[in-house]
């Protein structure tokens, strides 16, 4: 019998997945988004396969891998901000242009940018009259 009629008279199907057989450190895999850590290392870190990281992410929240580590890393983000902050209120000119230009959005100088980009159109016309 051909490989091709026997796959599809015993096709496999694949046992359910249970969250509860493969736990894994929440804690730890927080600690980890917190500082960027992409599925690889926290596979290799909290020894699971990426599946089962994104697996039970998805059971518990209903998200996917990437917009979970969004969330945990808002928080690093926000005492980054918060520590540059206080470093230029506490004299150093150099994060108090560095918040200005990345936080605050301002520019060394401002471009002017044409945005109209239809061309001009000259004609020259001549007087007949001399």
């Amino acid at each position: 019998m051909s490989d091709k009629k026997q796959s599809k008279e015993n096709p496999t199907v694949l046992p359910e997945y249970k969250i509860e057989k493969t736990p894994f450190s929440w804690e730890k895999l927080d600690g980890l988004l917190a500082f960027k850590a992409n599925l690889t290392v926290c596979e290799e870190i909290l020894g699971v396969h990426q599946n089962t990281i994104k697996n039970h992410i998805r059971a518990r929240y209903g998200i996917t891998f990437t917009e979970y580590m969004d969330r945990k890393l808002s928080v690093t983000k926000i005492r980054l901000i918060q520590k540059a902050i206080k470093m230029a209120e506490n004299g150093s000119s150099t994060m108090l242009i560095f918040c200005l230009k990345n936080i605050c959005g301002w520019q060394d100088k401002i471009e002017n940018v044409n945005l109209d980009t239809t061309p001009i159109k000259i004609e020259i016309v001549k007087d007949n009259a001399n």
